[in-house]
């Protein structure tokens, strides 16, 4: 299984709005992909501070598919972004192996 992973990296001073997040992007997210998408918060590591304040990891049957849709009607997720964090998101894309 491929997933794409949206990760919010963890920086001082940062803004992230997970009430917005949870009850309005993301269900944005899943008109366009369909169930099945997981959003976890980081709450510490070993050293401390989490290394990402937030996952989210949304099922995808290829890395163009994805792609396809954020460089289509996805920009409204993209442009949606500034309602909840001022955080830029890194995307992977990961390959579900056990």
């Amino acid at each position: 299984m491929l997933y794409a992973s949206v990760l919010y990296p963890n920086k001082a001073g940062a803004r992230f709005n997970f009430e917005y997040y949870l009850k309005t992007h993301i269900p944005m997210a899943a008109k366009l992909f369909g169930p099945g998408i997981q959003v976890v918060k980081g709450l510490a590591s070993p050293a401390g501070a989490a290394a990402f304040l937030c996952v989210c990891r949304i099922p995808a049957k290829s890395v163009e598919e994805f792609l396809d849709v954020m460089n289509g009607p996805g920009a409204a997720l993209m442009a949606d972004i500034p309602n909840y964090t001022d955080i830029a998101p890194v995307v992977q894309f990961d390959e579900v192996l056990l």
